[in-house]
Order: C-alpha cells, then sequence, then structure tokens
C-alpha cells in the first residue's frame, strides 16, 4: 500500500477521534487543542518522534449534565506501531488509553499536567525507561510536588480510574482506546487507600463530594 493512502487512513482515523467520538463523549471541545511542545519532551532528556508534537489536551467546558471542565488528551491511541490500515493484533489503537481530568473551574494547571504525562508515557511506550510500566486503572501515581505549581496544594497524588459519569472507552478502526481518568489525592488520603483499598478512597472521596473532580484547593478528605 501506497504511503499516501496509509496517511489518509491514520488522519481519518484521528479525525473520528475527536469528530465522532470526543464530540459524543465530551460535547463542546472548546477552543482546539493544545499541542505539546519540544521543551515537554526535553525535560525527559529525550527528542519527540516527530508525530507526537501534534499530539495535545482538549479542554471542554461544562456540556449537559457535567458542570466541570474536562481536560483529555488526543493522541496517545494513534496507532503509530501499524504500517497498514486495519485493527491492531493488540485489539487497542495505539497504547490503547487517552487520559482525562475535570476539575470545578477552568485552570491553568491541567493542561501542562496533561501533557506531561502524555509526553512520559509515550516515552515509557518506546522503550526510554527499562523497568517503566505504561498506567493501568487501580495505579496510584505520584506527582512529587502540588498538583498546581507554585500553589499549596495538598493534592500530591493522583489515581488511575474507569470513569463512572461518562463512557470507559470507544472503539476507532485501529482498536479499543480505554479512558483513564485521572482524581487527585492527598498524601493522607493514599495511606488511608493503602491501608484499605482504592475502592474505599473513592467512596470516602465521593461521599465527601470532591470525587471524580480534581480541584487544587480542596481540603484533604483524611
Amino acid at each position: 500500500m501506497a504511503a499516501d493512502e496509509f496517511a489518509k487512513w491514520f488522519e481519518a482515523l484521528w479525525c473520528d477521534r475527536e469528530d465522532r467520538a470526543y464530540q459524543a463523549l465530551f460535547g463542546d471541545l472548546g477552543q482546539g487543542v493544545y499541542t505539546a511542545s519540544p521543551q515537554v519532551y526535553a525535560q525527559f532528556g529525550k527528542q519527540p518522534h516527530p508525530g507526537w508534537l501534534n499530539h495535545g489536551v482538549f479542554a471542554c467546558p461544562p456540556h449537559g449534565e457535567r458542570t466541570g471542565w474536562l481536560y483529555v488528551t488526543s493522541g496517545l491511541s494513534n496507532p503509530w506501531n501499524l504500517t497498514a490500515p486495519g485493527r491492531d493484533a493488540s485489539g487497542f489503537s495505539g497504547l490503547g488509553f487517552e487520559l482525562t481530568i475535570e476539575t470545578s473551574a477552568p485552570v491553568t494547571w491541567a493542561v501542562p499536567l496533561l501533557h506531561n504525562l502524555m509526553a512520559y508515557e509515550l516515552l515509557v511506550a518506546i522503550g526510554s525507561y527499562a523497568d517503566a510500566e505504561l498506567l493501568e486503572y487501580g495505579q496510584r501515581v505520584p506527582l512529587n510536588a502540588s498538583i498546581a505549581p507554585g500553589e499549596q496544594s495538598v493534592v500530591r497524588w493522583l489515581l488511575v480510574e474507569p470513569p463512572k459519569h461518562f463512557a470507559p472507552h470507544f472503539e476507532l478502526a485501529a482498536g479499543r482506546v480505554d479512558l483513564f481518568h485521572l482524581v487527585g489525592a492527598s498524601d493522607a488520603e493514599i495511606e488511608f487507600a493503602r491501608q484499605t483499598s482504592n475502592e474505599m478512597l473513592v467512596a470516602l472521596l465521593q461521599k465527601e463530594g470532591v470525587y471524580p473532580r480534581t480541584d487544587a484547593g480542596r481540603r484533604s478528605c483524611r
């Protein structure tokens, strides 16, 4: 197959994710995609694949029953590993997931946070870090700092959760894509999860009315 035919298929798949799947899931995609600059990858001491510079994040304003802002990556599910149109043998498209995080109001830290996580996951996927593994549901991701740079926040961790307030996955021509919904947590909350379970922590955050959003200014629930 000619390279230009594959490129057309690849582009059509990309458009299908954003124009069909994302709009059905999230409605208004905001002011367009915020692409990750080469500097995002440079902080890891790595050179990005040229195509990665088209990957980015949408900032979706409230829509329908969702009253919060939803930030979602676009690019992790691109099937760069394929050389011809078709479904990946793994059943998943690209890395097999995209990342989301929700806030009560628009924030400046969400897009850079997702840029950093997106860049790191792409680098892990190509074997840049020998002992690193891709994100999975149920993981607790340490940020090692406030989620909002320059601000004091108890939120210093992220839970990787299946979303419960929108569909947890969608299909592309190249395969399935799971949505990993990131939910902020404090040091004390993570310790509670270690002593009990992630499910118990999620139940606590739901009871306190802070789940599934991540608000840097909230208090710790433990």
